[in-house]
């Protein structure tokens, strides 16, 4: 699996869920925060109400003290007790007991009916309860501070575990991706060490032994073919067709009887420049694992494109060789394995059908994009 394609399946699925508990995390705090809020508020109102009718009350029962003795004094406490009843009537315009005492005290002849006034349930705040209320709003306080902060830890240390769980999944998946590069590199460097030796230097002794020009063509030839595996010049002179149609003749004559191949060359035409050199390499070591390793004597290929029906570009390699068992070889395989990661960078897939004694197939299927992962 190619490295960004592995950053998509470990990275996204924890942020993901990082996303969810977070939003969860953040409507609960929300919800108790709102609670919290609307509580303190109407906690805090009464506990003011309650202050201010104690208030009111001592500055009417001095005004009833006071009004035999010293009348000035009981006005003055009047005056004093109607301010703050006005500012309390302010706070809770919908109080029906307050607008009945803002009434009744702004009327100075009521003055001598203060008494009356003090038997009023409403001027007899129950301060006790207030202070239930007051505890249970700092229990409740705290609660919502517990809880939010329980919530945060619970998260962060949830999205620890898992974001450290899927790093170290792709640093491993990062290193088998490498790990593969190198071995890949390693096996292609050995093949075309192997191609030198076995044919252009087992040529050249041969060549040194008894001189001639037939010979001497022959080692070109081979030298050409090595540099065409490594930069395929054909593929930028003439398009991927004739290189594909390259690649047929050369595994001819390697001795196979038959090499049937169907290209849709007009389709290809319309194929991104991006996605030939990788198709290449793709059928080229297909039909290298043909050449070295199935010892089949016909062989097929096929690539379709059509871009007017569909962005999927599809293929196929088989072979009537010995065949294997795909599960067994591919992970041993270099090639293959060159291949599957070839076709996974670009998006696409591998299916690998064989048995021993049955030949192989290899399909393909690669989407086109305008811009193609690479």
């Amino acid at each position: 699996m190619n490295a960004r394609n592995t950053t998509n399946k470990v990275i996204l699925p924890p942020l993901i869920v990082m996303l969810l508990l977070t939003l969860l995390v953040g409507i609960t705090a929300y919800q108790l925060t709102d609670t919290w809020r609307h509580s303190a508020q109407n906690t805090v109102r009464d506990a003011v109400h309650a202050v201010v009718l104690t208030n009111i009350r001592w500055e009417l029962y001095q005004a009833d003290s006071a009004l035999t003795t010293n009348p000035e004094e009981a006005r003055q406490r009047w005056q004093e007790a109607r301010q703050q009843v006005n500012i309390l009537a302010e706070t809770s315009p919908d109080s029906p007991e307050l607008l009945l005492l803002k009434n009744f005290i702004a009327n100075d002849r009521n003055i001598h009916n203060i008494r009356s006034l003090l038997q009023q349930s409403f001027l007899n705040p129950r301060l006790n309860e207030t202070r239930r209320e007051l505890e249970e709003l700092q229990h409740y306080s705290r609660f919502v501070t517990a809880a939010v902060t329980l919530s945060m830890l619970f998260l962060g240390t949830l999205l620890t575990s898992i974001t450290a769980k899927d790093l170290t999944r792709l640093v491993k998946a990062l290193i088998q991706s490498r790990d593969l590069n190198t071995k890949i590199q390693e096996e292609e460097r050995r093949r075309i060490a192997q191609d030198l030796h076995d044919g252009v230097i087992q040529e050249m002794i041969d060549l040194k032994r008894n001189y001639n020009t037939e010979k001497v063509d022959h080692i070109i030839t081979s030298l050409r073919r090595v540099c065409h595996n490594l930069k395929p010049q054909v593929l930028d002179d003439l398009g991927l067709s004739a290189a594909l149609e390259f690649l047929a003749d050369d595994l001819r004559e390697t001795g196979l009887t038959t090499v049937q191949m169907t290209v849709d060359t007009e389709g290809l035409a319309h194929l991104p420049k991006d996605y030939e050199l990788p198709l290449f390499r793709v059928i080229q070591e297909l039909l290298t694992n043909i050449k070295h390793h199935a010892e089949a004597t016909q062989a097929t290929l096929a690539v379709a494109y059509d871009p007017s029906e569909s962005p999927m570009l599809s293929g196929y390699v088989t072979d009537n060789g010995k065949g294997f068992e795909p599960k067994a070889t591919t992970s041993k395989n270099m090639g293959l394995t060159g291949v599957q990661e070839r076709v996974q960078q670009l998006g696409g897939r591998l299916n690998i059908e064989s048995k021993p004694g049955q030949g192989s197939r290899f399909q393909f299927f690669i989407p086109v994009r305008s811009q193609p992962h690479a």
